[in-house]
């Protein structure tokens, strides 16, 4: 690949608090083992400000709302028109400003392959004919053995009835004992699928040992991040994702033995985690994989206390719990997440005051249930502080999933013992580009690598803000090339891993890389 000739000029950074959140940052895909508070605070804390605690902001006026419509038998509608659908913001009509029915995504996906990559799935924006995805996620963290045994049966099942090519793009996912896990990134191909869940071994339950707050904690706080993930890392595609959570979810957590300090951090987690879902336009279905129950699993006084299930219905998404034949709901679950009506409406409330709006939708016709999102926070769009940029970052860096806001490649190129270059690439179309008063165009991005030691440990990990001036001949002729950023760095001998993160300063778009074990150790 021809690289694009650039002035490259680097920014004094004010990196010294992502260099340190980064190096405190616990083993880099494991959360601490703390007590619950302890666990949401920590990881979460930076976040939970009334400015990150937004489900919908102001800058475009437009309330997009993904809508699965059913009828009495429980079967997806797709032929209503947009004067089938009433919309109610707190008890007031609203006018339909935008409408996809669901032929215009089926139409989309059909021209798909079934062995098209990640990248190739597109990032096109809102109104232009979105197309659905799903994420299958495994949950071994809050399943015993027998219940993992049942869920893989059931996603083979599922695989194997609806494949060789899938309907919609999937991924799959393992909630593991330790981190969460991408086994395979989006295909239709339902063998290339099943084939990573067959490489996957089994792991024990051993953090359902801990019944105490402890284990409870970090189990919850795990859950939270890994929803949180999925969140950030897909929130660039366009159109719905439907996270389908074959297992318990969250574990049973009773607010009652909680300090009031302590239940407010919890609500606020929740919050927020439900926030980063709404945004990145994902809707969650749980898949119990315990099945019918011939007595609740629950007491009564914890039942009341089941957040994923509110998480779930929060975002749009369904719960199916005490039932067998697990295949056929997470076919049921993807089946209506591809059937969804995109709808979007211009809010007569105008004054971004940040409450919570209720959203009400009735759909005409006799039985009919519309599931879709509860409401949201109208919240003016405000430019993030340094603390959540960093928060937003080291997110990024410590992810197990690839971020493709940005298009990002990279190399090392060593140059003595344990020290070297890496040279990284940029698509330039995701960046945004200033006119300059001498007529040449500027970006500028924060880049953050991290080097990882087999242990899953952070060995060294470097910060810099870096920009790029480029003539304005150049930046026409070169539009398809990318940006090449240089970055000097040290590559510790005991590194397995790299992971490198690129967020663009203005537009906040973040891409990552990771380069391989045989890269990093050939020096």
């Amino acid at each position: 690949m021809q690289n694009l000739q650039l002035d490259l000029l680097a920014v004094e950074p004010d990196a010294a608090k992502l260099v340190a959140r980064i190096a405190a940052s616990p083993p880099r895909w494991i959360l601490l083992t703390v007590l619950l508070a302890n666990v949401l605070a920590g990881q979460l804390h930076a976040q939970a400000t009334p400015e990150a605690e937004q489900v919908f902001k102001s800058s475009s006026r437009l309330v997009a709302l993904d809508l699965v419509v059913t009828d009495s038998s429980e079967h997806p509608v797709r032929n209503l028109s947009r004067q089938d659908f009433t919309i109610l913001e707190d008890g007031v009509p609203q006018s339909i400003a935008t409408f996809d029915p669901p032929p215009l995504h089926v139409k989309k996906q059909s021209g798909l392959r079934g062995t098209e990559s990640a990248d190739e799935l597109g990032t096109t924006p809102l109104g232009s004919e979105p197309r659905a995805l799903t994420i299958l996620v495994l949950d071994e963290l809050n399943s015993e053995v027998i219940e993992q045994a049942y869920a893989r049966v059931a996603i083979q099942k599922y695989l194997n009835s609806h494949g060789p090519v899938l309907a919609q793009p999937t991924s799959m996912m393992v909630m593991g004992q330790k981190r969460l896990e991408l086994l395979h990134d989006y295909s239709r191909d339902a063998g290339a699928l099943l084939q990573s869940l067959h490489h996957r071994h089994a792991e024990l339950a051993f953090s359902l040992m801990h019944a105490e707050l402890t284990g409870v904690g970090e189990r919850f706080g795990k859950t939270l991040w890994a929803l949180q993930q999925i969140a950030a890392a897909n929130d660039h595609f366009a159109g719905r994702k439907n996270v389908i959570w074959i297992g318990p979810g969250f574990p049973a957590v009773n607010s009652q033995t909680m300090g009031p300090k302590d239940r407010q951090t919890l609500q606020k987690a929740v919050a927020l985690t439900t926030n980063l879902l709404f945004e990145a336009r994902l809707s969650v279905y749980t898949v119990d994989s315990r099945g019918l129950q011939v007595t609740p699993y629950w007491s009564d006084a914890t039942i009341s206390e089941l957040i994923f299930e509110s998480v779930a219905t929060a975002t749009g998404g369904r719960i199916f719990t005490h039932r067998n034949y697990l295949d056929e709901l997470i076919g049921k679950s993807s089946d209506e997440g591809a059937a969804y009506y995109g709808v979007g409406y211009y809010p007569t409330n105008h004054d971004w005051d940040g409450k919570f709006r209720k959203i009400q939708i009735v759909a005409r016709g006799t039985g009919l249930q519309v599931i879709a999102r509860k409401g949201y926070f109208a919240v003016a769009d405000t430019t993030p502080t340094e603390e959540q940029i960093d928060s937003i970052l080291s997110r990024a860096v410590m992810s197990p999933l690839t971020y493709r806001s940005l298009d990002v490649h990279a190399v090392f190129i060593p140059s003595a013992p344990d020290f070297g270059r890496f040279s990284i690439e940029v698509g330039r179309r995701g960046l945004d580009w200033k006119r300059q008063p001498d007529g040449k165009r500027r970006s500028e991005v924060t880049v953050a690598t991290v080097m990882v030691e087999s242990d899953d440990r952070v060995a060294a990990q470097k910060v810099r803000q870096l920009e790029v001036l480029v003539d304005d001949d150049v930046f026409e002729k070169q539009w398809d090339k990318p940006v090449v950023f240089s970055m000097q760095s040290p590559m510790p001998r005991d590194t397995t891993h790299v992971r490198i993160a690129v967020r663009d300063a203005e537009n906040g778009r973040i891409g990552t890389a990771d380069l391989p074990r045989e890269i990093t150790l050939c020096r």
